[in-house]
């Protein structure tokens, strides 16, 4: 039986986490999670936009990943969420 060597190639773990596909497949699973928490919510003022998805790249070491996430913003959607729970029902 052959042996099979794998060599570690942290470049192109870092290439496959940065590339735009993989941005655009995290970032589409945010917004349907933003999607369905927004759907339950009724802001109640100007300073309530509801739940809203964020996208940065995170630090390099070792290999870097991008991030991806959604959050409550304004004291309504805070308290919405805080209450009925309702970004982690929105994963499903």
């Amino acid at each position: 039986m052959n042996n099979i060597t794998f060599k570690k190639n942290n470049a192109g773990f870092r290439d496959v986490r940065y590339r735009r596909e993989t941005q655009q497949m995290l970032e589409a699973v945010a917004r349907t999670v933003a999607d369905t928490a927004n759907s339950t919510f009724k802001p109640s003022g100007r300073s309530d936009r509801g739940y809203q998805v964020f996208s940065y790249a995170g630090a390099r070491k070792p290999y870097g990943r991008w991030r991806t996430g959604v959050v409550a913003v304004g004291p309504h959607a805070n308290r919405h969420n805080a209450v009925h729970n309702t970004l982690v029902r929105a994963l499903g």
